[in-house]
């Protein structure tokens, strides 16, 4: 199938996004801000599921939405793996540790593991993007 063009140029745009929010999560990882780069990686993930669901047609403002409608569209009918329903929620969780908690901190470790199943989803979305005829390979493209 040949990708809409309309629709590439917006998927690129927002996979670009998902890209800068992971090499964020890394700077600010190296930085030892290990809430903030759990937030980061979790905007990664959030941006680039509103990527794979536009796809479909579907657009949700709120982040409640986005997750159950990628579990549903995508988790149960098999096209992702079912652990990424659960990574999705704990980097949800840590996302909101991070940003609004007093109490609690995100330790190095947690941070570490959040960039990188950050960047496994990411991986993942765009593979599949490409393996369903939404993007197409293009000089110098990165994954």
């Amino acid at each position: 199938m040949k990708p809409d063009p309309e629709l590439q140029e917006q998927l690129t745009i927002m996979i670009s996004k998902a890209r800068r929010a992971l090499e964020s999560a890394r700077d600010l990882h190296r930085q030892n801000h290990y809430d903030d780069a759990a937030s980061r990686a979790y905007y990664a993930v959030f941006h680039i599921l509103q990527t794979l669901l536009l796809t479909k047609g579907l657009t949700y403002s709120k982040h409640m939405q986005v997750l159950g409608a990628f579990n549903k569209e995508y988790v149960r009918e098999g096209i992702f793996p079912r652990d990424f329903h659960s990574i999705i929620e704990r980097l949800f969780d840590d996302r909101r540790i991070g940003d609004y908690d007093y109490d609690r901190r995100i330790s190095q470790e947690e941070s570490e593991l959040n960039i990188l199943d950050a960047e496994i989803i990411v991986d993942a979305v765009v593979a599949h993007l490409r393996t369903a005829g939404f993007l197409d390979e293009r000089p110098g493209e990165s994954k």
